[in-house]
């Protein structure tokens, strides 16, 4: 029996579309997907959220980057765990990401189950 109850919802603020593969084994864990192409749309639909959220995002974005997005987080005074997707980094782009708050950087094959562990650990808020 399938239900419609979800353990959270996963923003992916991005230019394109989350891969099909990635965003199906996010569904199949019983998280919903939203897909925002620039920050202000990520930021509208968090102040929408009813559930647990994380922001998956890529480096560059439509309107910024990473950094703008976390310092826009900041400003609104919004706490999730935000995650960068990319295929490289560095130590300065650790470092740096780190420092500015974000929780994890991932390649794209190994978001879904570390998007679970990150919605499980926000505890009931």
């Amino acid at each position: 029996m399938q239900t419609d109850r979800r353990a959270g919802t996963v923003i992916f603020v991005s230019n394109r579309s989350p891969d099909a593969t990635v965003a199906q084994d996010i569904k199949a864990r019983g998280l919903a997907v939203q897909w925002a192409r620039s920050i202000r749309a990520a930021v509208d639909l968090l102040n929408s959220a009813r559930e647990k959220t994380v922001i998956v995002t890529e480096l560059a974005l439509a309107d910024g980057n990473w950094r703008d997005l976390v310092e826009r987080m900041r400003g609104i005074d919004i706490c999730v765990p935000i995650v960068l997707t990319t295929s490289f980094s560095t130590a300065e782009l650790w470092w740096d990401a780190l420092e500015c708050g974000v929780v994890d950087i991932l390649p794209g094959y190994l978001i879904a189950s570390r998007l679970c562990q990150l919605l499980e650990t926000q505890g009931a808020s």
